[in-house]
């Protein structure tokens, strides 16, 4: 779901008291409608059954409310009054117990958590729907899309026993979940630490390369102006003469005029020094 598909799940809307603080960002993220008052938080000021509270809560204090910093305008929510809270927190990471704290303190009944799309960095990775309430709303699935009711019929004490059940079972079945997973972590961070050792390793033969690379350019450009030399020349000269005795007599005295006039030719330093 989207941040702006959550405000259509209240009816009767009439206030929305913004405890965050951001200016209109959370406003536009929202899109509050037009016909609903947009005000920010002020302690003492009057709500009533058609005030919904939001708030931005998660962990960096730069982007995010404290759990805390909310519960005065959750407490002062009439019978009614609902409540939005954005969460900060990926959901394997979620502390849920920091804001459950809260909301029962105020006499908020949690009626659904809903997973957000386009979850990432410091934005919301979902968002509690809550009611203040003096009697057990009714329940909710997963992903109900329907209109919030808190005034129906409440759950009778079967469904009690069963969402009490359930959640009996479900701790015991999150123990091993979270033991993987805390493995899981530590499986990650030793393969990062693998990772940027074979980073440094490549990076320390990539250096050698290039200083190996640097000494060969280094070398054939030395080899050729060793070959480019008049004393390279003679040389090369006469010990194809030697090679080749029979035709060293005409051979070596024609190539020796040879490169003696090429020298002569281009008088160039590096000539003129061999």
């Amino acid at each position: 779901m989207l941040i702006r598909e959550l405000l259509p799940l209240f009816e009767d809307v009439t206030t929305i008291v913004e405890v965050s603080g951001s200016g209109k960002t959370l406003q536009e993220q929202l899109r509050a409608p037009e016909e609903a008052t947009y005000r920010p938080y002020a302690p003492g000021e009057k709500m009533d059954a058609g005030t919904v509270v939001v708030a931005f809560v998660g962990p960096n204090p730069a982007a995010h409310l404290d759990a805390a910093a909310v519960a005065p305008a959750l407490q002062e929510l009439p019978v009614g009054g609902r409540a939005l809270l954005l969460l900060g927190w990926p959901v394997p990471d979620l502390p849920y117990q920091r804001v459950l704290d809260e909301l029962i303190t105020a006499g908020c009944q949690v009626l659904q958590v809903i997973p957000l799309d386009h979850a990432v960095g410091d934005r919301a990775h979902c968002a509690v729907v809550a009611a203040r309430v003096d009697r057990i709303a009714p329940l909710r699935t997963h992903l109900s899309d329907e209109p919030i009711v808190i005034d129906g019929a409440s759950p009778d004490l079967r469904a009690l026993l069963r969402l009490t059940g359930e959640k009996v079972f479900s701790e015991l079945l999150e123990r091993p979940l979270r033991r993987k997973l805390a493995e899981t972590a530590d499986r990650v961070l030793e393969q990062d630490k693998r990772i940027r050792e074979l980073e440094k390793e490549v990076a320390a033969r990539d250096a050698k390369v290039t200083q190996a690379e640097s000494r060969l350019t280094k070398a054939r450009n030395d080899v050729a102006k060793l070959q480019a030399s008049t004393t390279f020349r003679v040389g090369a000269t006469v010990v194809q003469g030697a090679r080749r005795p029979g035709k060293a007599i005409v051979s070596v005295p024609v190539g020796l005029v040879r490169i003696w006039r090429k020298r002569g030719a281009t008088g160039g330093p590096a000539d003129q020094q061999s």
